[in-house]
């Protein structure tokens, strides 16, 4: 996993959770609870995340009970970083 940094105005920013639309069944979000928690960088508050890291070579798979069909759905991920925070991240 892969340590992120991004700058937030309100501490209801760390509430935030986003998914990313190749590994939906994850959701992502900020590790502090609070503005207490966050560093401080010219006056601006920063929140630190994880994502999900798939090294070159390998592939990850995930297999969970999906709801809607009551059967299990099983997601494999090539390499690449998964979850990381985008304008258009979905909630």
């Amino acid at each position: 996993m892969a340590l992120r940094t991004e700058t937030i105005t309100s501490e209801l920013d760390l509430d935030v959770t986003w998914k990313d639309l190749l590994c939906p069944n994850i959701d992502f979000g900020f590790i502090e609870q609070s503005f207490e928690d966050c560093l401080q960088e010219d006056g601006a508050y920063q929140a630190t995340y994880e994502t999900l890291e798939v090294p070159s070579g390998e592939t990850f798979s995930m297999t969970y009970l999906c709801a809607d069909t009551n059967s299990t759905k099983t997601y494999t991920l090539q390499p690449g970083e998964y979850g990381i925070k985008t304008k258009g991240s979905k909630p």
